[in-house]
């Protein structure tokens, strides 16, 4: 079922202890899309996220869901709309695979009812997208670093909210779980509509999965659009500091960076 909900900022400034990171972000996230956040390191990414998230109060400017500021949204009410993937969640102290899954559920759910089937059912769901049913009794402190973001995307996946924010969930990922979760992910906003917004660091994963990218430099949106408009070699040397050449995908088509460094360059390119 498509999601019928809009999300966007306005003249968005943010930051931590009134230090603004981000200056005047205005957007709109394409639903029922994957959409990409793409920037160099401390260019705003995650801080963007965390305050679309609602973790982050805004300097000024404003959040909106539905043509709602989220400030004003209950808690409650808001989590059953939006999940969010931190980069680096705490890890609750003995907690098993199946109760952090089960975490998630916690919207949806009341004080004077127990669990219903759905919850049995979107948790059991969503840890066998993740393969990680055989972990069901195992604590999250014996898992791998790959194993753990797997449980924790998880967690974002019980929630079954229509708007799924993830902040690096590929992080401690190899390749090859790498093109797992973000093809699961692909599954999940096709089987069901979910609007995706994610920060990764891999321009090229980035250009293959997304529908939309949004690139940030030293906290401004410089630019958005679809993978084939947003990456440039223009754009890479702006934000990235990086002189590369942009080809195409020979699987997927998209736009495909490959960098030129200072020893394996061929004559008359730029270093």
């Amino acid at each position: 079922m498509k999601s019928t909900h809009t999300f966007q900022t306005e003249n968005l400034v943010a930051g931590y202890d009134n230090k603004a990171i981000l200056h005047g972000v205005s957007l709109a996230i394409p639903s029922n899309k994957i959409s990409i956040i793409i920037g160099s390191n401390g260019c705003g990414k995650s801080t963007l996220l965390k305050t679309m998230a609602r973790l982050i109060k805004p300097i000024s400017g404003q959040v909106m869901l539905d043509d709602k500021s989220i400030n004003k949204i209950p808690p409650k009410q808001l989590a059953r709309v939006l999940g969010l993937l931190p980069q680096s969640p705490i890890v609750p102290e003995g907690i098993t695979v199946a109760d952090l899954v089960g975490r998630g559920r916690f919207p949806h759910q009341s004080l004077l009812k127990g669990w219903s089937t759905e919850d049995y059912d979107a948790v059991a769901e969503a840890m066998e997208m993740m393969n990680i049913t055989e972990l069901a009794d195992s604590h999250i402190d014996e898992l791998s670093g790959g194993q753990r973001q797997r449980v924790w995307i998880a967690m974002a996946l019980a929630q079954q909210t229509d708007i799924l924010f993830l902040d690096e969930p590929t992080t401690y990922l190899d390749i090859t779980y790498q093109v797992e979760i973000l093809d699961l992910l692909t599954d999940l906003n096709r089987k069901h509509g979910t609007t995706i917004v994610m920060v990764l660091h891999d321009i090229n994963l980035s250009a293959r999965y997304a529908d939309y990218i949004f690139a940030l430099h030293k906290g401004r949106l410089v630019s958005e659009g679809t993978p084939a408009h947003v990456i440039t070699s223009e754009l890479i040397k702006d934000i990235f500091n990086l002189n590369c050449v942009v080809t195409q995908d020979p699987v997927s088509d998209s736009p495909s960076v490959v960098p030129i460094g200072r020893h394996h360059s061929k004559s008359g390119m730029l270093v």
